[in-house]
């Protein structure tokens, strides 16, 4: 996992990588999987944390993979809570491919306050990327279906107008980066399919938000 910034727009203080331990449920093996990282910074007088994520992936299928998105999002609550214990005003984006839709239940344990949860005090993070996927916006295709795997939340705080605070998240999809002609027409323009090279970029559209700032 990796975090790339600008100098000119933000300065990083610490940075912090935590495992998630996942085991396999007939061997009851340890599997190897992503880390979540956490970077912590400063544009200008305003700190802000950065969680990154790319969660299990659906391999086997949806339903039979779900418990290692569970996890990781159980993960990524606490990394969050850890965070607004310090300070409950922190401002915290968490962004990655998660493998799940905004409306999965891994996603909801963030953006929904569950009940009967020990979490008595949890804010739940926004999820911008809802409206989007309820309106059929995705950022990558299967069979014909759009998925949005790629998400960034945030906490209330950056809904704020003083110093930083979030404006818009939007689905990256301009021509170039997806297929001209053919049955995946419209897909995202892939870097390589079962090794064949097609000299793309991703089988993902990238996704952003974009922030303001006011003193």
């Amino acid at each position: 996992m990796a975090l790339l910034y600008q100098k000119s727009f933000f300065i990083p203080s610490q940075s912090k990588v935590y495992p998630l331990s996942l085991f396999d449920g007939k061997t009851n093996q340890k599997r190897t999987t992503r880390d979540q990282l956490v970077v912590s910074g400063w544009m200008e007088e305003d700190e802000i944390h950065f969680l990154v994520n790319h969660w299990p992936s659906r391999r086997g299928g949806q339903k039979r993979s779900e418990s290692n998105r569970i996890s990781a999002a159980l993960l990524q609550q606490k990394i969050i809570d850890s965070l607004m214990a310090l300070n409950p005003k922190a401002k915290i984006i968490s962004m990655g491919d998660y493998n799940d839709n905004p409306d999965d239940n891994s996603m909801l344990l963030l953006t929904r306050k569950q009940e009967n949860s020990y979490r008595e005090n949890f804010q739940p993070m926004i999820n911008p990327m809802e409206k989007l996927y309820r309106k059929g916006v995705g950022s990558l295709a299967y069979r014909d279906r759009w998925f949005l795997f790629d998400q960034i939340l945030f906490t209330t705080s950056l809904m704020h107008t003083e110093g930083v605070f979030f404006i818009d998240a939007k689905v990256f999809s301009p021509d170039f980066l997806k297929n001209k002609t053919g049955k995946y027409k419209g897909y995202p323009f892939r870097s390589e399919i079962r090794g064949e090279q097609l000299y793309g970029y991703s089988d993902h559209f990238p996704v952003y938000a974009l922030l303001g700032r006011r003193k």
